[in-house]
Formats: structure tokens, sequence, C-alpha cells
């Protein structure tokens, strides 16, 4: 099929408001919960396998499964673990042999937070991820959870997706508001939209009492939501601390921190967990430039003194005070990310301006 052609969602009035989800679209939903997002994932499913296309569930996370095995319907597990470039190449290498025309439903977007400890990485997977999927033009739906990350992640999502939506609901009532939909206009296009599950209207709110209702539910729901911009990196680090200086026992929280910033060696971990105290892991994350793993050597180097700090205090009351400072792994990962992102656009624009010139 050509670039951009115009496919079905399963919701033939979404596709007329929207001017139809179209091939390389990447569709990102922002939803309070999952359930929010199966009222438009299972009749988009539906849809593409009865117009028979190559269909494929991406599954990582620990949440119940989005969608059930079934005819037409190919499930791909991946593991989800905290190397961001192992995961990143599996999802990829999937991608790649499943080509073009492809048709995916991604496991939520915000599960990656679990593993990888910062928005900052959630945000670079997208945006790696979503420009290959745009070349090879395929449609993708990803959900991602209110309220969980910071207004640094949500815009590079927005920036690099071709649709961001918002779902709000109350009761059997759902609104869709819509954020970004790249290169398409309507009248009515980003107007708040009603959505009716059940027999599938969805239409414009015109009149003043369903748009009075509809800005409650809004209200409503971003009270309810985290809105701090903060990264949920820093957002764990200062509850660990003021958890620390109320006097509560924070010991699994400082087995987080060695996992998530000081090494993945688990001989090393072992020693760092028996050697360091609270405040030696909140004094290295103040130190660091970024998030992530601080690298062996400077682990090395810390874990170091902090074994003659034990065993040898009166070599440690010798030495100098250490005055380094960390930058984060994910601070390379984003600068790789971000050469790939361009790159990525630069050879989509020329993709689509052979294409359209055909």
């Amino acid at each position: 099929m050509a670039a951009f052609d115009r496919v079905c969602s399963g919701i033939p009035q979404m596709d007329q408001v929207f001017d139809n989800i179209r091939l390389g679209d990447n569709v990102v939903w922002r939803v309070d919960n999952l359930d929010e997002f199966k009222l438009f994932v299972k009749p988009y499913v539906q849809q593409a396998i009865a117009d028979n296309r190559n269909l494929i569930y991406i599954r990582f996370a620990a949440h119940e499964p989005l969608l059930e095995e079934r005819p037409g319907l190919k499930i791909v597990s991946v593991e989800l673990n905290h190397r961001f470039e192992n995961f990143t190449v599996e999802i990829h290498d999937i991608i790649r042999k499943e080509g073009r025309d492809a048709f995916y439903v991604f496991d939520c977007l915000s599960e990656l937070q679990t593993a990888w400890a910062t928005d900052l990485m959630m945000g670079n997977f997208f945006q790696v991820t979503c420009p290959y999927l745009f070349i090879l033009d395929t449609v993708a739906f990803f959900p991602l959870i209110r309220g969980k990350h910071s207004f640094q992640a949500i815009a590079k999502i927005r920036d690099t997706t071709q649709l961001f939506l918002d779902v709000y609901s109350d009761n059997k009532i759902v609104y869709v508001r819509p954020d970004k939909i790249w290169n398409r206009y309507s009248e009515t296009m980003f107007l708040p939209q009603l959505y009716n599950p059940e027999n599938g209207d969805f239409k414009p709110i015109l009149d003043g009492v369903m748009a009075s209702h509809f800005y409650q539910v809004l209200g409503k729901s971003s009270s309810m939501a985290d809105t701090d911009n903060m990264d949920s990196w820093d957002r764990f680090f200062n509850l660990t601390k003021l958890q620390h200086e109320a006097g509560l026992d924070v010991t699994e929280n400082c087995s987080r921190m060695c996992n998530i910033m000081m090494t993945r060696d688990e001989h090393l971990r072992k020693m760092i967990k028996e050697l360091f105290s609270p405040e030696d892991y909140l004094e290295v994350k103040e130190r660091m430039i970024g998030t992530g793993m601080i690298g062996g050597k400077a682990c090395g180097m810390l874990l170091a003194r902090k074994i003659i700090e034990h065993r040898r205090p009166d070599i440690y009351q010798n030495m100098e005070p250490h005055d380094s400072f960390y930058i984060g792994s994910d601070v390379f990962y984003t600068f790789i990310s971000r050469k790939s992102f361009l790159g990525s656009q630069n050879k989509a624009e020329n993709t689509r301006g052979i294409l359209y010139c055909r």
C-alpha cells in the first residue's frame, strides 16, 4: 500500500472526524486506566483482522494482557529488563522482521518506567522506535497512563508521534480530546469528542451542556493526576530522603538505588549494599548529572573508598574527601537517541517525498 493511505480504525465515525488513521501513524492514547484504552484497541484489532492485516501484539509489561490469543493475532513476548539497549534492539528486530504495512498494539509505555526508573528513557525508547515504525508504513497503538510522567517526557512523545489522544471517562460516558493530529485537518477535529462504545457513536461536543460536563470531568481527572514537573527518578530519591529523615526504614529503597544507579554486577552489588549507608547513595545522586548508572570506574572508586573507610579508618582519615561528579548513562543514551531520531526524521521526510512524487 502507498504511504499515508487511509485505513479503518474499527470506529467509522471516528475515522470521519479524524480523517482516518493513516499508514505510518503511531497513535498514543493517554488514559487514566487500561480499560479506557481497551475501548479503542478492541475495535481496531477486530477491523485489522477483518482486513487481513499482519497484526502483532508486543507483550512486555507486568499488567494484565490487553489482548487474548485469537486467529489473526500474533503475540510476541519481549523481556523487559534494566538494559535499555537490549530491549530496544529486540523490539526493532521484531519490527524489521515483520516488515512493511504491519499493524501493532504495544503494552503500556508507562511500564517502561518500572524497569528503567526514569521517564527519560521511556521517551528515548519512543523517540527511536516511532520513526522506524513510520518509515515502514505501519500503524501502532500505544497506551500511556496519565499523571505518571514529567512534562518533558510527555512532550518528547507528543513531538514524535503522529496522533496523541487524551481519553477521559465518567461512568459510561467516554470523551476523547485530540492533543495532536499530524498532517490533516477538519473544522471539528480538535474539539472534544463524545464516544459511545456500545453503538460506536463518535461525534464532536457542540452543545454547552455536554461541554460543561466534559470540562467538569477534565478538571476532576487533572486534579487527581500528579502534575508535578518531575521525573520519576527524582520523585523516588526525594521520597527516600524524606522517609530516611523521618526515621523510617529505607533498606528496600537503598537496594533499588544500588541497582538503578551504581552497578549491574551482582558481586559488586552485594558489597555496596553491605557498606553503603542511605546518605552515601543520596550523596552520589546529588552529584549526578542526568540519570542512570554512574559507570564502572566511578562505582569502583566509591566502593574502594568505602572498603578503606570500614577496614582501615586510620588510612581513611588522611584521605581527601572525594569531589567527583558523575554523568549518568542515560545522558549518553539520550544523545544517541536524539541523533538517531533526527537521522530517522530526515530519512522519513525523504522517503515520503519520493513516494508522494510517485
